[in-house]
């Protein structure tokens, strides 16, 4: 869906809710095309939407005995609480010999940390950090999920009713308009986006069991 057919859908409701040019009186299509593109950005980094991830097969490669490496901006995470499927995986500097990252939480990390070396089998993430264990004993690489900056000019129609809310939310809050009605509306459907993700997400795990068993 085009932003600007997304526009026409809610400008209704955006002239109901006075989200209008103070002088004018009518929507601005600009300042309505930067909010959509916000609420885009904010969703699909929020929530890990699947539309907006793509593969990067060489996130950044390890060096002997670092532990903990910095993570670029638009990396994407894959459920953390879903630890063998956590977006992350490593091979060796030749891309031979994949296999996942396994998710640590930071407490469980910290107390399982050590000064071992070998080929890293566990992660966490702190301040915008990797962490790996057992320390790195030479290069590897580490691949993930991408986030591609959201800066187009069409949005997955999938996500069009969430980005919507979410547009209208954002500009009536900065504005001191936000109702408690549209923040009802909000949280059903930002839940329903979510809880459709995760769905998704439990059938590609349940399908692929095997191989994600392989992988780990």
């Amino acid at each position: 869906m085009l932003v600007t057919d997304l526009i026409t859908q809610i400008k209704p409701r955006m002239q109901r809710l006075g989200l209008v040019d103070t002088v004018t009186g009518f929507v601005d299509p600009d300042e309505a095309a930067t909010y959509v593109m916000e609420a885009v950005r904010y969703l699909a980094n929020r929530y890990q939407l699947q539309h907006f991830l793509q593969m990067n097969r060489e996130l950044f490669r390890t060096a002997a005995s670092a532990e903990f490496y910095p993570l670029p901006p638009h990396y994407g995470f894959w459920s953390p609480e879903e630890a063998q499927h956590s977006g992350f995986a490593i091979s060796d500097s030749d891309g031979t010999n994949p296999g996942n990252l396994e998710y640590y939480d930071p407490v469980r990390f910290n107390l399982l940390r050590s000064t071992t070396t070998g080929k890293p089998a566990h992660f966490t993430l702190i301040h915008n950090f990797m962490y790996l264990q057992p320390i790195p004993d030479a290069v590897y690489i580490i691949e993930a999920l991408a986030r591609p900056v959201q800066d187009g000019i069409s949005v997955p129609d999938p996500y069009a009713q969430a980005i919507q809310i979410e547009t209208l939310w954002s500009m009536a809050s900065d504005q001191g308009k936000a109702t408690p009605l549209l923040a009802d509306e909000r949280t059903q459907i930002l839940r329903t986006l979510v809880n459709g993700e995760a769905r998704q997400r439990q059938k590609f795990s349940a399908s692929h069991e095997g191989f994600g068993r392989g992988r780990r």
